[in-house]
């Protein structure tokens, strides 16, 4: 049975979805007065978090053009190709700028 066309597109949309509440999640942190360094355990949660946001934009990229050229026609397969590039790029140049790397 052929998978649903429409399934590589949403898992796109929520690969960015959750990469964009991973960096929310990481903005908060930051502004809150929280100390948050205290809690055990916490050092590797945040890190796969990391990890997860860095690889996120590069899955929601893969899993758009899979999409796209599955049904090339579809304006929603290429604003969710557009979205995940842009993350991408943002993410990218984000990291280039900073000098903490």
């Amino acid at each position: 049975m052929p998978a649903p066309k429409s399934s590589l597109r949403t898992a796109s949309i929520y690969c960015l979805g959750l990469w964009a509440a991973i960096w929310v999640l990481f903005l908060l942190m930051r502004l809150s007065p929280l100390d948050y360094r205290g809690i055990p355990g916490i050092g590797i949660i945040i890190l796969i978090a990391f990890a997860v946001a860095l690889v996120a934009p590069i899955v929601a990229a893969g899993l758009a053009g899979a999409a796209l050229l599955q049904q090339p026609q579809a304006p929603r397969n290429w604003l969710a190709f557009g979205c995940s590039i842009a993350a991408l790029v943002g993410q990218v140049s984000l990291f280039l700028i900073s000098r903490w790397l």
